[in-house]
């Protein structure tokens, strides 16, 4: 079941990525990352709420510094995209923060069947060449790739803590975990970083709905790290470029590298192997 909730994760994650790439097309995406957020924000309280639950204090800490390594780990994610090096920036980003829960859980003490290993043995390079663009070989040098690494650890270090909440706190984690995001995308804003004033030239239907389906996909990460195991169900949940891909390249008729379509049936395979095993 946790290998189910991880795989409607990426579903959910990477339908909303492509929602939020096009929102991006007209204005800053940190601007699309807060327009989302507050538009989450209140979504994610009424649930959190009607759900119920209790959640301590770490709870709540744990909550708020997993939304801040997220949002973070974004700022660093677009920084590195502002420079020009998208195509080694992206797939390290994704192999990184696909690996951090995996190493994680491993020191916390699960051991995975062969089967779970071998699938995420084919994951991690799956993710990957699903990320590939046409010049990362020629950008990967350029000193680029390390935004990704950092940001890929960040989007690790969200799955690790959010998974490490109390059973009984339900989905109140959740509502700290995204006021951060709110908190860190404005600071930055007001820094400098961005331009709050550009806000006005995004689309808020597509920021909006980028927004629940972030959300959403933050929801069904939770369910499944309640009762799966934090590699198999982060490894299903990792799988989000394969699903930006495909999309991209039915709805845009984008054209795809024989990489990439290897990449998203090396990551079906994947999926089917972490779920047997």
């Amino acid at each position: 079941m946790g290998v189910l909730f991880g795989g409607l994760t990426s579903l959910l994650y990477g339908v909303g990525d492509y929602v939020g790439g096009r929102a991006s097309r007209s204005g800053p995406a940190p601007g699309v990352v807060l327009i989302a957020g507050v538009v989450a924000l209140p979504l994610i309280a009424i649930t959190a709420l009607v759900v119920g639950g209790e959640a301590t204090a770490t709870d709540w800490s744990y909550g708020a510094i997993s939304g801040s390594c997220g949002a973070i780990g974004l700022a660093l994610l677009f920084a590195g995209l502002a420079r020009g090096r998208a195509a080694s920036v992206a797939p390290v980003a994704a192999a990184v923060g696909a690996v951090v829960p995996v190493v994680s859980g491993v020191v916390l003490g699960e051991r995975p069947s062969l089967l779970a290993w071998t699938g995420v043995a084919l994951a991690i390079p799956a993710i990957v060449m699903c990320s590939w663009g046409p010049s990362t070989t020629d950008t990967v040098k350029g000193g680029g790739a390390w935004y990704g690494v950092v940001a890929g650890i960040l989007f690790g270090s969200y799955t690790v803590i959010i998974s490490r909440t109390g059973a009984a706190s339900n989905l109140l984690p959740l509502i700290p975990a995204r006021g951060a995001t709110i908190v860190v995308m404005l600071a930055l804003g007001l820094g400098g970083a961005w331009k709050l004033r550009k806000v006005r030239d995004i689309p808020l239907g597509l920021a909006a709905a980028h927004g629940l389906l972030d959300v959403a996909g933050n929801v069904a990460l939770l369910l499944g790290l309640r009762v799966g195991s934090l590699v198999s169900v982060s490894m299903a949940a990792s799988v989000t470029p394969a699903v930006t891909v495909a999309i991209a390249r039915f709805v845009d008729r984008e054209h795809l590298r024989p990489v990439q379509v290897a990449g998203v049936f090396l990551t079906l395979v994947a999926l089917a192997l972490i779920a047997a095993g």
